[in-house]
């Protein structure tokens, strides 16, 4: 019987995860910060590492390197890494939750909006990844936690690697660096890649998830590269007749052998599934679940009063911005949307009232940031750049928000769209300067008083 393992550094072991050939990965008690961990393991064989687990240690400090450039709500965070004794290790957030590859392998039935609504929230962290030079190489169900809020974790960056050095060929690369059912046809032929390998790990995901089935098989990898170089998959709809044309050829788009025709970006893909879903929204909404209507002309005043990013719009393009956005019923008790959340909408309240909220991650103590009425907008970061939300909005009464969705504005009217950005930045470039103001003038009285003493 193997020996309990009691502590691993500062880390007290709460319970055992799960274990493999080369190690094994912890609940543990961080005894200093007070904090739920995981921790992955490498054990050392007769005091020495065999060559796989010395390639996993490389994977361990390449993971802590990279990761630790990123920093997203949707991206498990790398802690610590250290060794101990015969083992190796690696300390990230501990996430609750199952992952995407279990999610498929038991069949839960999801509803169909619901499985796009996570693939946008994943494409949009990948997109994220990529905007700071990190290819991930490894983008599977197995490495995408689904929390049970229906947020997500991507996990493991062990192979990932800076977009600068993508072409740059080691022992952690050729043919079988990531995984062979979601490889891209570059990774078979050993070709250089970027981001748009990712893209074509996320279109297998994406197949899969939508469809139970994997889009490329073979009875040994032979075959299996063969298909994934030479062949298409059967078209998701005939796997699955639920799965609509539209959202068929998008998955099939990022599935093309030629990168070129892929989307070229995460966030491209993210954009065409979240109209897809604005679109079917709006088309199949009941009258009878429709909230009332409001004076738009009175709502238009009010906001060009408000806020200057509204002032200099003429009332047709405000009616416009209207007719193109949602409109919902958000009941008292509910949220709007959750502090580190990401999407792509600004609101504004045409009924009721709103409060914007922060929890300490120490205590969990709620603060209240600011009370929200009719005519005050909210979320603008999100629209702007799709940034994780820094608060959660909760509804204090029965609210009726309108929703300005930024892919749906960028995709139709891009001058409104192109409009409301310049605005927008402005706004933030002075809260900037603002905040450049208030520290140059703390730290001019800080001199002050120290030049006192």
């Amino acid at each position: 019987m193997a020996e309990r393992v009691e502590k691993i550094g500062r880390y007290e072991i709460i319970e055992k995860l799960g274990e493999g050939a080369m190690g094994v990965v912890y609940k543990a008690h961080d005894t200093i910060i007070d904090r739920v961990v995981a921790i992955k393991t490498v054990k050392m064989v007769d005091g020495g590492l065999t060559p796989a687990a010395h390639n996993m240690i490389k994977q361990f400090c390449n993971e802590a390197k990279i990761a630790g450039r990123l920093n997203h709500p949707n991206i498990a965070v790398i802690h610590d890494v250290g060794e101990q004794g015969n083992s190796f290790y690696l300390v990230f957030e501990y996430v609750k939750g199952v992952t995407l590859k279990d999610i498929i392998i038991k069949g839960d039935k999801i509803p169909l909006n619901d499985k796009i609504t996570l693939l946008i929230l994943l494409s949009r962290t990948l997109h994220y990844a990529h905007q700071h030079g990190v290819i991930h190489r490894d983008i599977k169900p197995a490495n995408v936690m689904v929390l049970d809020d229906m947020q997500i974790k991507v996990m493991d960056f062990g192979i990932a690697v800076m977009d600068t050095q993508a072409n740059k060929l080691d022992d952690t690369m050729g043919i079988f660096t990531g995984t062979p059912y979601y490889m891209s046809p570059e990774m078979v032929r050993e070709e250089k890649i970027d981001k748009l390998t990712d893209m074509f790990s996320l279109g297998v995901l994406s197949y899969e998830f939508l469809t139970g089935a994997k889009p490329f098989t073979g009875g040994n990898f032979k075959e299996l590269f063969e298909f994934i170089e030479t062949r298409d998959p059967e078209l998701p709809g005939r796997v699955d007749p639920s799965i609509n044309e539209t959202i068929g050829s998008y998955i099939m788009k990022m599935l093309e052998k030629d990168k070129k025709k892929r989307f070229q970006s995460a966030g491209e893909f993210a954009d065409a599934l979240e109209y897809y879903l604005e679109a079917r929204a709006k088309n199949k909404a009941a009258p009878t679940s429709q909230p009332a209507d409001f004076n738009k002309l009175e709502l238009i005043k009010m906001l060009q009063e408000r806020y200057l990013f509204f002032s200099d719009f003429t009332e047709a393009e405000m009616l416009k911005l209207f007719s193109l956005s949602g409109k919902k019923i958000y009941r008292k008790g509910s949220v709007i949307f959750k502090e580190a959340s990401v999407d792509d909408k600004m609101y504004i309240i045409i009924a009721g009232q709103v409060k914007l909220i922060k929890r300490s991650m120490s205590d969990n103590k709620v603060t209240l940031l600011k009370e929200l009425k009719s005519g005050d907008c909210f979320g603008e970061l999100g629209f702007l750049n799709n940034s994780p939300r820094y608060a959660a909005a909760v509804p204090e009464t029965d609210a009726v928000c309108i929703l300005i969705s930024d892919t749906v504005l960028r995709k139709t009217e891009p001058y409104i769209c192109l409009k409301l950005y310049k605005n927008l930045s402005v706004m933030l470039s002075e809260r900037i300067r603002q905040g450049d103001e208030r520290i140059y003038k703390l730290t001019h009285e800080l001199e002050g008083l120290k030049a006192g003493k």
